[in-house]
């Protein structure tokens, strides 16, 4: 995967120097993965500056169908997926470092997302979008009903044991759908993740269909 990064004409040299290469077909620089240990020097113009998690450019996906608590109304909900990542941390001497994450999770309690992340929801998955939630008074992207327009909790869709995407059996694993969609530079998030069980099963026993 290659990382966009947002560099100005007078800094081209620069960011050159620290390994950023430039495609002359989009007109857009970027950072390849297999210089991602470069990071850290580049990391003034990564276009979102506060998603610290690079996902892959094969983006995954989790659907799945569950009524709205509220109205009752069928849905399909949805959670981002990935099956390693690489997240923003600091070490023991202040230093700024990415590290890679190998393993496969759902994000949830999305704050931030990168514009092309944005533009693939909205395109894709509209009622997937931000909105506030009276519950937690915090803002942040989720799910909502096509019918009543409320808010699908990501505790009550991630959290709550054999909620759907914490399913507790093969059988309800089963019921996930993992999609698969490419995209030419890599998607960026601030969100938290879990690991566990749960996220086992899915990987098991959920329908994975090929890229979009």
């Amino acid at each position: 995967m290659s990382l966009q990064l947002n560099v100005p004409f007078a800094e081209k040299d620069a960011a050159k120097s620290k390994g950023a290469m430039w495609d002359p077909a989009t007109k857009i620089w970027y950072l390849p993965e297999d210089r991602y240990e470069r990071l850290p020097e580049v990391e003034q113009w990564i276009p979102a500056p506060n998603t610290p998690i690079i996902l892959p450019t094969e983006l995954t996906v989790a659907q799945a169908d569950r009524p709205c608590w509220k109205c009752q109304h069928p849905n399909q909900v949805i959670a981002v997926g990935s099956y390693y990542f690489y997240e923003k941390d600091i070490n023991e001497r202040d230093e700024t470092v990415w590290l890679e994450q190998s393993f496969f999770t759902l994000f949830q309690q999305v704050s931030a997302l990168s514009d092309n992340l944005q533009h693939f929801l909205k395109d894709h998955y509209p009622h997937y979008r931000y909105g506030y939630s009276h519950t937690t008074q915090t803002s942040y992207w989720c799910n909502h009903c096509v019918s009543c327009q409320s808010i699908q909790g990501d505790w009550f869709l991630f959290d709550e044991a054999d909620s759907v995407f914490n399913p507790t059996s093969p059988a309800a694993a089963a019921h996930i759908l993992l999609k698969k969609f490419q995209f030419k530079y890599a998607p960026l998030i601030d969100a938290g993740y879990s690991y566990g069980d749960h996220l086992r099963l899915i990987t098991e026993f959920a329908t994975q269909n090929t890229t979009t």
